[in-house]
């Protein structure tokens, strides 16, 4: 297929804009944290401490990935584990003030991330791209999609 031909899927296109999104991302942060991570950090600081199951569940990320995930963040000092308070044969994880700092950078980092990604866009066609990317992935969120 030609590079005209693909640039008729947008599975294709999403495809290539990710790929120049973490090129962008790259060149202006190196600080160690991958997708999965942001995502953990995310959860924690938008759902408070929790088990690494519940954490699993909600991210649809496979145990053992995020057992992984977590290693890095307590190693980085951004995450916790800590015995659950509930239950003392469970831990719970935490987010340190580190790890809320990570996250707040990170997330300024998306916004220029995006600012470059989608420059030739005006404010509207981001949001209306944005509103159809959520329609898209609520419908998969939901069990819906394949």
């Amino acid at each position: 297929m030609s590079a005209e031909r693909l640039r008729r899927h947008p599975s294709y296109l999403m495809l290539q804009l990710t790929k120049r999104a973490r090129r962008i991302s790259a060149d202006l942060v190196d600080d160690g944290l991958r997708p999965g991570h942001v995502a953990v950090l995310a959860q924690l600081v938008d759902g408070g401490p929790t088990s690494q199951r519940q954490i699993s569940d909600r991210l649809g990320v496979d145990a053992s990935d995020l057992v992984t995930l977590v290693d890095d963040l307590e190693r980085l000092g951004y995450a916790a584990r800590l015995r659950d308070a509930r239950d003392r044969r469970r831990y719970s994880v935490h987010v340190t003030a580190a790890g809320e700092a990570a996250l707040r950078h990170r997330l300024e980092v998306a916004e220029e991330v995006e600012d470059r990604l989608f420059a030739a866009l005006d404010a509207t066609e981001r949001e209306h791209l944005a509103d159809l990317l959520v329609k898209s992935f609520l419908h998969h969120e939901q069990g819906r999609g394949v």
